[in-house]
């Protein structure tokens, strides 16, 4: 019997972009397609890293068919700051989704009270900075071009299995 796929509700560029939505974190990687050897490689828990480095939070996945991935996050340009700010904690969700749109694996975590809240002692602090326009994305920019993400693991400030 044939399963119909749960559709992706957005259309996305190929790669890597996360949001936090409503009440959790959600990190999507798009790609062509995902073999069943690749899915099958992700039932170990992967790896994912929250690093805090020149004011600019990013969390780094790791593990089975999945490239070190790099999602960059700013709580400043966040619709649900205030909820995600007050939470006591976090909820990750990873979305591995195809060129159709279909999602091809699913995984969601409730991270610990500790992990939670040192990420939001990082979250605050970032929500303190002023940045001047564009200047964060030049931020981005500079750290994407000068480190691979498996690099910016030195800035881990919290390891989650996931």
């Amino acid at each position: 019997m044939f399963k119909r796929k749960e559709k992706f509700p957005y259309d996305i560029d190929l790669g890597a972009i996360m949001d936090y939505v409503k009440d959790h974190f959600i990190l999507v990687i798009k790609d062509d397609f995902w073999t069943e050897e690749e899915i099958k490689l992700l039932q170990n828990p992967l790896d994912l890293h929250f690093c805090y480095t020149m004011d600019i939070a990013i969390f780094v996945l790791e593990g089975g068919s999945i490239d070190s991935s790099d999602f960059y996050f700013n709580i400043q340009e966040c619709d649900w700051k205030e909820h995600l700010l007050n939470s006591r904690f976090i909820d990750v969700e990873l979305l591995l989704v195809d060129k159709h749109n279909d999602i091809c694996f699913k995984r969601k975590k409730t991270l610990n009270e500790q992990q939670s809240q040192n990420i939001l002692t990082y979250l605050k602090k970032q929500n303190e900075v002023q940045f001047m326009p564009n200047e964060y994305d030049v931020n981005i920019q500079g750290l994407q071009s000068s480190y691979e993400p498996f690099e910016l693991l030195k800035y881990a400030k919290e390891e989650i299995k996931f």
